[in-house]
């Protein structure tokens, strides 16, 4: 059964209506309902505009599926802006009091070269990150921001990918701190903090892109 004829079918149900109900209401045979509901021939736009009409539809409500009503204030979209501000405070926390220590042994011993690097790839990312959950989350509280199955799944993908661009930066970092003999430096890291417009995308504007789209990405009803 095609995904129109099987939703067409479903609101005809919903509305106690008989095949012969819908066939006289849209000049149309029993039969034509019949080979719609199951598959056998479809409505062309101008039908399905008038089927929507009928049913008191969008027409993509017949080509996609009624979704379930967003339901507000939800338990999971409140938890997950609560959280998010946790780990956004605590970074704040961090680099309001150990990151100026940590500058502090950098320019006085030229010391904490890898620390300092380690904080710049880790702590700044995982706030930025949350911060794009919390945003999101935030709206979604009042906001219906469901995605159609294909754009989630994009998003999802999009937001997976932008976090490994960020993780793969931090593995280079430390594979160029503990073994230079094996690894020299790669492209991706020497590209990256020779250019402050680099890391302001990969360390800032990627993740928090990231948290925004696994957030949206992720399966929800």
């Amino acid at each position: 059964m095609n995904a129109v004829g099987k939703n067409i079918k479903k609101l005809r149900i919903a509305r106690k209506m008989t095949q012969e109900d819908l066939a006289e209401k849209m000049f149309v045979t029993r039969q034509t309902i019949s080979n719609w509901e199951t598959g056998k021939s479809q409505p062309d736009l101008e039908t399905l505009s008038a089927v929507s009409e009928i049913f008191s539809v969008e027409p993509t409500d017949l080509i996609y599926g009624i979704r379930p009503s967003y339901k507000r204030y939800q338990k999971k979209y409140i938890i997950t802006p609560a959280v998010s501000l946790c780990v956004i405070i605590a970074v704040i926390l961090l680099e309001c009091i150990y990151y100026p220590q940590l500058m502090d042994i950098y320019r006085q011993f030229y010391q904490g070269a890898f620390e300092l690097m380690l904080y710049n790839l880790t702590v700044r990312p995982i706030g930025f990150f949350a911060l794009g959950l919390f945003l999101v989350s935030v709206f979604s509280i009042w906001v219906d921001t469901r995605l159609d199955k294909t754009p989630r799944i994009v998003t999802l993908i999009i937001g997976i990918i932008l976090f490994v661009f960020t993780l793969w930066l931090l593995i280079e970092m430390i594979l160029i701190f503990k073994a230079p003999q094996v690894f020299p430096g790669f492209i991706l890291y020497s590209s990256v903090f020779l250019s402050s417009i680099l890391r302001t995308v990969f360390l800032v504007v990627m993740p928090l892109l990231s948290g925004i789209g696994v957030f949206l990405g992720w399966k929800r009803k």
